[in-house]
C-alpha cells in the first residue's frame, strides 16, 4: 500500500514544502526524542483513561478523544506545538497571508482495536472559502505511538488539496498511510482529503495529537481562550502564550482595553484602564497598540 512520503528530523523546511505542495501532506521522522513523547504520554494519560467513547463514524465509536491539550500538558504546549521544525513550515506556508499564526486546535485522538474507517474529509470545510485556493490552516498528527497500518495510521488521498468543492473521494479513491515510529509528525493541508485508519489489531491502542495551526486572523476551530485561560497561560512559555493568541495581530486585532492581550498575563493587569478616550486617535509614539509596551517578543 501507498505510504505519505517522509522526511528525517533535520530536513528543512524547503524539503517539507516541496512535498507539501505536490502531495498535500508530509511525515517529519521522529521529530522529537522519546523522552518528550513520554513525558506528554505521562501528562495525557489520566484524561485519555477516563475519555468516553466517541458515537457515530466521524467521532468512532472505539476511539477517545481529549482536547485543551496545551493546559493539560506543559510539555505537549513546548515540545510539540511550538516544535521548531514544524513552525518553520507555518512560516512559509501561512505567514504570506497574515501577520501571524495562531494555534487552531488540539486534540488527542487514541483509536482502540475493532475501530472502523473515519468518514474522510476536509479540515478547513468550516472556513467559507473554496477550493482549490490559498491555504487557511494548516494541520499536524503527533504520533504519541507508533502508527501503522495495522492499527490505523492515518490515511490521507495524496494530491487531493488541489481538487475543487465538486470533486470528493470514493471508496475506490486510492489512500496513504501515514506509517510513522513514535515522536514522528505528519503535516497535512487543510484541504486535503484524510481520516482516521482502521484499527484492525486486537489489543494495539493508537495514539495521536492533533495539532492545527491558522491565519491570525481567523476565527480558531478551538477556543484557545477557554481551553487555556489566564490563569494557565501565564505559567507557560512565552513563544507558547503568543501561539495560542495572547499576542496582538498586526496593530488592530485582539486588543485588550486598548493594549496587547498578553497585559491580562501580567500582575498589573487589575489597573489598566482604557488607553484613550471616547474619539482618541492612534498616532505612531503611542503605547497602545503595541507590543513593545511589554518588551521584545518573538513573532510566534
Amino acid at each position: 500500500m501507498n505510504e505519505v512520503r517522509s522526511i528525517g528530523r533535520h530536513a528543512s523546511a524547503d524539503e517539507a514544502m516541496a512535498i507539501l505542495e505536490e502531495d498535500g501532506a508530509v511525515i517529519y521522522r521522529q521529530v522529537v526524542d522519546d523522552e518528550a513523547i513520554d513525558r506528554v504520554n505521562a501528562e495525557l494519560e489520566p484524561f485519555l483513561s477516563r475519555a468516553y467513547y466517541g458515537e457515530g463514524e466521524f467521532w468512532g465509536n472505539k476511539t477517545k478523544r481529549v482536547s485543551s491539550l496545551v493546559a493539560k500538558s506543559k510539555t505537549y504546549g513546548e515540545e510539540l506545538a511550538a516544535c521548531p521544525q514544524i513552525l518553520g513550515v507555518m512560516d512559509r506556508l501561512l505567514l504570506p497571508r497574515c501577520e501571524r499564526y495562531q494555534l487552531h486546535v488540539t486534540q488527542a485522538v487514541r483509536i482502540g482495536p475493532g475501530q472502523g474507517l473515519q468518514i474522510i474529509h476536509r479540515d478547513d470545510a468550516l472556513m467559507p472559502f473554496r477550493h482549490p485556493g490559498p491555504q487557511c490552516l494548516c494541520n499536524t498528527m503527533w504520533a504519541l505511538t507508533d502508527f501503522t497500518i495495522e492499527n490505523g495510521a492515518t490515511n490521507v488521498v495524496l494530491g487531493s488539496h488541489v481538487w475543487d468543492d465538486d470533486t470528493y473521494p470514493d471508496d475506490d479513491t486510492p489512500r496513504a498511510h501515514a506509517v510513522m515510529p513514535r515522536g514522528s509528525c505528519l503535516i497535512y493541508l487543510g484541504s486535503v482529503y484524510h481520516g482516521g485508519g482502521r484499527n484492525n489489531t486486537e489489543d494495539e491502542w493508537r495514539t495521536g495529537a492533533i495539532t492545527g495551526y491558522s491565519l491570525g486572523w481567523l476565527r480558531q476551530e478551538e477556543n484557545q481562550y477557554l481551553a487555556v485561560p489566564p490563569a494557565v497561560a501565564r505559567d507557560l512559555r512565552e513563544d507558547v502564550r503568543h501561539l495560542i493568541g495572547y499576542h496582538l495581530h498586526d496593530i488592530f486585532l485582539g486588543w485588550v482595553e486598548g493594549h496587547d492581550p498578553h497585559i491580562v498575563l501580567e500582575d498589573r493587569y487589575r489597573d489598566v484602564m482604557p488607553a484613550v478616550s471616547e474619539g482618541g486617535e492612534y498616532v505612531d509614539d503611542s503605547t497602545i497598540f503595541k507590543t513593545a509596551v511589554l518588551g521584545e517578543s518573538s513573532r510566534h
